[in-house]
C-alpha cells in the first residue's frame, strides 16, 4: 500500500514537472517564434561598427526580439555597396563617388541615418582676396576628389552662395603642405585647412578666413527599398536597438570600452579613451543627416557624372523610422537626462 502511495506521488511529480516545463518553455517559443534575422554588414572599423558591437554584445538588438547575423566584408573602399546585395543592412561609408554613382545608375539602395563629425576649419586664401564670395571663378586646392578637404571646401562654397561645381575650379593639389606652398605661390587662391594646421599657416603669414564648424558625414547606415518593402519590422527592431546602442555607449563608458577592447587590440591603452571621446562627440540621441555634408557628397559625384545635379539631399533618405522612434516617445524615454533633438 505504501508502495503505491509513493508510486502515484512520484507520477504526480513527473506530470508537474511537465507541465511547469511545459508552461516556462512557451514564452521562450513565442519569442522565437516573433524573433527576426537580420544580416548586418560592416567594413572596416569606425563609430558606426562600435555602436553595432555594444548593440550585439549588450543584447539590446535582442532585446528588440532580433537575431543579428554579421558580415564583414573586406572591400572598405567601395563603400559596402555591393554588400547589400547579400545583407539587409550596411554600416559604413567608404567613398561617396560609389555609393551615389550606384544610385544613380538605378541601385536600389536607401540611407536609413547617418553619423556626422562637426569640425572646425579655417580657409586659407591669397593675400588679394578679403571674402569667401571674391573666390568666384578661382582655383580652390582639396586633396582629391571625395577626400575630406574636398567635401568641406564645398560645404564652406555653398555657404557663401557659390556653385562649387560651376563657379570656382577645383584643383587636386594634395595634402595641407603641399596645398599651402601651392597657395603661397599663387598656384591656387584659397584651401581649406584644419585648425591645427590653419594656425600654422598663420604663422606663416599666410592669410586665413574664419569659417563655421562644418558638418561631415563619417557613416550611413544603408539599406535598399526593397528590403523595407520586404521586412519593414526588421527595419524598425534594428533602429530601435541601433538607438538602444547609442545611448549605451553614451551612458555606460566603462563597459562600451570594454566592448571595443574585445574585438580591438591596440598598443597604448589609452588608444580607447582617445577613441571614445572621438566616437562619443559623432553621437546625438539618433543619427538624424545633415543636409549641408549630404549635399557636398551630391556636389563630389556632380564631377563625374551632371546627373547628380538633380539629386536632393532629403531623396536619398527614408527618416520615417527615425521620426517614428521620435514621435512615440521612445527616444525620451531611453534617456534619463533629457538631450537637445
Amino acid at each position: 500500500m505504501r508502495e503505491l502511495v509513493r508510486n502515484r506521488r512520484l507520477a504526480t511529480l513527473i506530470v508537474g514537472s511537465f507541465f511547469c516545463a511545459f508552461f516556462l518553455m512557451v514564452p521562450s517559443l513565442r519569442a522565437s517564434e516573433h524573433s527576426k534575422k537580420l544580416r548586418l554588414a560592416y567594413a572596416g572599423w569606425g563609430l558606426e561598427t562600435a555602436i553595432a558591437w555594444v548593440g550585439i554584445e549588450a543584447g539590446l538588438f535582442k532585446k528588440y526580439d532580433l537575431d543579428v547575423e554579421e558580415v564583414i566584408i573586406r572591400d572598405p573602399p567601395s563603400g559596402g555597396v555591393q554588400a547589400l546585395i547579400g545583407v539587409d543592412i550596411f554600416l559604413g561609408f567608404g567613398n561617396p563617388l560609389n555609393v551615389l554613382q550606384t544610385i544613380l545608375t538605378g541601385g536600389d539602395i536607401v540611407f536609413l541615418g547617418s553619423h556626422v563629425s562637426v569640425e572646425q576649419f579655417g580657409f586659407g586664401v591669397s593675400s588679394d582676396i578679403s571674402t569667401m564670395q571674391a573666390l568666384k571663378g578661382k582655383k580652390i586646392g582639396v586633396s582629391a576628389v571625395g577626400g575630406i578637404s574636398d567635401l568641406v571646401a564645398r560645404v564652406i562654397l555653398r555657404r557663401a552662395g557659390l556653385d562649387p561645381t560651376k563657379d570656382v575650379e577645383m584643383a587636386f593639389i594634395g595634402f595641407s603642405p603641399q596645398r599651402m606652398i601651392a597657395l603661397s605661390q599663387n598656384l591656387i587662391q584659397g584651401t581649406p585647412l584644419s585648425s591645427d594646421v590653419a594656425s600654422e599657416a598663420k604663422r606663416r603669414g599666410i592669410k586665413v578666413l574664419e569659417v563655421k564648424d562644418v558638418p561631415r558625414i563619417t557613416a550611413l547606415l544603408m539599406t535598399t527599398r526593397s528590403f523595407i518593402k520586404k521586412d519593414e519590422e526588421a527595419v524598425r527592431r534594428f533602429m530601435k536597438g541601433y538607438l538602444a546602442a547609442i545611448h549605451y555607449y553614451l551612458t555606460r563608458r566603462t563597459e562600451s570600452i570594454g566592448i571595443m577592447k574585445k574585438f580591438l587590440s591596440l598598443g597604448d591603452p589609452n588608444a580607447f579613451d582617445t577613441m571614445y571621446e572621438a566616437f562619443a562627440a559623432q553621437l546625438g540621441p539618433f543619427p538624424a543627416p545633415s543636409g549641408e555634408a549630404t549635399q557636398a557628397i551630391i556636389d563630389v559625384v556632380t564631377v563625374a557624372d551632371q546627373k547628380a545635379k538633380n539629386l536632393k539631399p532629403q531623396a536619398l533618405f527614408e527618416l520615417r523610422f527615425l521620426e517614428e522612434l521620435k514621435q512615440s516617445g521612445f527616444i525620451d524615454n531611453l534617456y534619463s537626462e533629457k538631450k537637445s533633438l
